[in-house]
């Protein structure tokens, strides 16, 4: 585990170089800056949040409540809170846990759920007024009184329900350490849960040691810092996260970096352009991680607007990853921004962690997803004959970048789904990914996800290279998806379904923007034959997303069947 001693996730986030003290504040509601906690409360708070959740079994609180659940020696895992009632359900089956935590605003049906279900789960209810409170009792000292209004408690057969507050009325405990690095790889901290590409979404197991050993991994100071490095009192960086908390890529960047290198964190509890701006105006944030939509949002906005350009003066660094993105929408938006900043790619899964990053400075290749992390291993598979076409070499036997599915070894691979015995990786530990890369001057590329490649008369097409291609060539298209369509032979062909650029007008001066014959000729112009818009182009309000900005395919191959079934019923009326 490299330069750490910290064998468990709580002390690793505690025992950094930063030197813990009341101020300066280190997790900042964006919304609401008068919500702060400092390092020196956010410790007190942690461990009454401890002794709660073992007396109890087991927004900007996110943090604490995720290291007390681990320190008490509990899993975390979270879910979306627009989660439908069967993907709630699915989720309480698969992670059978003791203590729910919920929003007022989905508390009914959490409720209405754990009414189908055995033994009786407790219910934790989040408000507004509990977070003021523990931000004011954690900010003074362990005495100070929580109302007892808040202490109240409902009981049932079903569920046992009290507020977030009656967990910091039984004082104080240490957290659960962990002694050796063989307990740390066969503890579970925390269960994130995968997309779902194949199913019901699983839930990928993460032990305290594949995510400390994967934030080392991570972890480097970018050039942008000074060299005197990180300091007692003060943090060149200053993030802003935009991220859902319950997502390994939002998690990620949540809950260590603040407490280990005293790096502030601005929390926002989702992407709003406008109150994303103004965030990092007010804040002068330097540093951000944002999914695709977002960056190409920021980049249309200020791209004529000077105000806009001003505001986000400060920013240095934006990472982005959550579904593949061009070149081009990376270069447009780092020309809106200050000369020395720069927007560039990532890549990770639920499952492995960050394995691919442009760090600060590197401007190789903008479009690619980075290098290789240290104490990764990579090989690429042929997806159809399950052969070797490359063990991290560049060039395959035709002499192109040899490509093929990407199969993965290292320190954050995760240690299984919850509920399945079945192994996740083979017997030498390689993970198979799913997604199809080739490397080029030691940078690495996406080519498309193996269970999304449209089967083209033998030939393999991957949706991402032409909207990749898309959204570079033609600036009127504001947001694009390609599905695989049946043909009237049975095979099948891309489609494309485009968003139009508001206020933008065609060459031809005619008001509605990019049309479909200039879609599909930028892709007959620049693409092989096979991979031609041949089941056309549908023009849509907007591309339906997960909430890490993957196109959501299965919902827009579920509307073009509608859409198919409606156009064949006209037909024949």
């Amino acid at each position: 585990m490299s330069d750490s001693d910290s064998y468990d996730l709580v002390s690793f986030a505690f025992n950094g170089p930063f030197i813990h003290s009341e101020r300066p504040p280190i997790f900042i509601d964006a919304r609401n800056p008068s919500r702060t906690l400092s390092a020196g409360p956010f410790k007190r708070l942690v461990c009454s949040l401890i002794a709660g959740f073992k007396a109890h079994h087991v927004q900007i609180l996110h943090s604490a409540v995720y290291l007390a659940i681990v320190g008490a020696g509990g899993v975390y895992m979270g879910c979306s809170p627009t989660s439908s009632r069967h993907e709630l359900e699915h989720f309480v089956k698969l992670s059978d846990p003791r203590i729910i935590l919920t929003a007022e605003s989905t508390l009914s049906m959490v409720r209405d759920v754990c009414e189908s279900f055995s033994p009786p789960r407790q219910i934790c209810v989040v408000t507004e007024t509990a977070i003021d409170e523990l931000i004011t009792f954690a900010n003074k000292d362990t005495n100070h009184p929580i109302p007892s209004t808040n202490k109240e408690s409902i009981t049932t057969e079903s569920v046992s329900e009290y507020h977030l507050t009656a967990l910091v009325t039984h004082g104080s405990s240490p957290w659960l350490r962990i002694a050796t690095v063989e307990l740390a790889k066969s503890t579970p901290a925390a269960m994130f849960t995968t997309s779902g590409t194949s199913g019901l979404p699983k839930a990928a197991i993460r032990t305290h040691h594949t995510i400390i050993s994967h934030h080392l991994t991570v972890h480097y100071p970018p050039h942008y810092i000074s060299d005197q490095g990180l300091d007692a009192k003060t943090s060149p960086i200053r993030r802003l996260l935009a991220l859902p908390a319950y997502h390994s890529f939002g998690d990620f960047w949540n809950n260590l970096f603040p407490l280990r290198y005293g790096e502030p964190l601005y929390i926002l509890p989702r992407f709003d352009l406008a109150e994303f701006i103004a965030a990092v105006e007010q804040f002068h944030i330097t540093e951000t991680y944002l999914v695709p939509v977002a960056v190409q949002m920021i980049a249309q906005a200020a791209k004529s607007n000077r105000r806009i350009r001003e505001s986000l003066a400060s920013l240095r660094y934006i990472g982005v990853s959550g579904a593949p993105v061009d070149a081009a929408s990376l270069q447009r938006c780092e020309e809106v921004l200050h000369a020395d900043a720069c927007v560039s790619q990532l890549w990770g899964m639920t499952e492995v962690g960050v394995v691919f990053q442009n760090r600060y400075g590197d401007r190789a290749y903008p479009g690619s997803l980075g290098t290789l992390l240290d104490g990764y291993e990579v090989k690429l598979i042929d997806p159809i004959g399950d052969d070797v076409v490359g063990l991290g070499n560049e060039i395959g036997d035709t002499g192109q970048p040899a490509t093929g599915e990407l199969y993965l070894r290292g320190p954050g691979v995760l240690s299984g789904y919850k509920g399945r015995s079945a192994a996740v990786v083979d017997e030498e530990g390689w993970f198979p990914t799913g997604d199809m890369v080739y490397k080029k001057d030691g940078h690495w590329f996406i080519v498309g996800l193996t269970k999304e490649l449209i089967k083209v008369r033998g030939y393999s097409v991957a949706p991402a290279e032409i909207e990749a291609l898309l959204l570079e060539k033609e600036e009127r298209i504001a947001d694009v998806a390609v599905l695989g369509v049946k043909t009237g032979d049975g095979e099948e062909a891309p489609r494309a379904y485009v968003v139009r650029l508001k206020g933008k007008a065609s060459e031809g001066g005619m008001q509605g923007g990019v049309t479909e014959e200039q879609i599909r000729a930028i892709v007959q112009q620049h693409l092989a034959s096979y991979k031609a818009l041949e089941r056309g182009v549908v023009f849509v309000d907007s591309i339906p997303r997960t909430d890490t900005g993957k196109p959501a395919r299965s919902k827009l191959a579920k509307l073009d069947r509608q859409r198919e079934e409606l156009a064949a019923l006209l037909q024949a009326n």
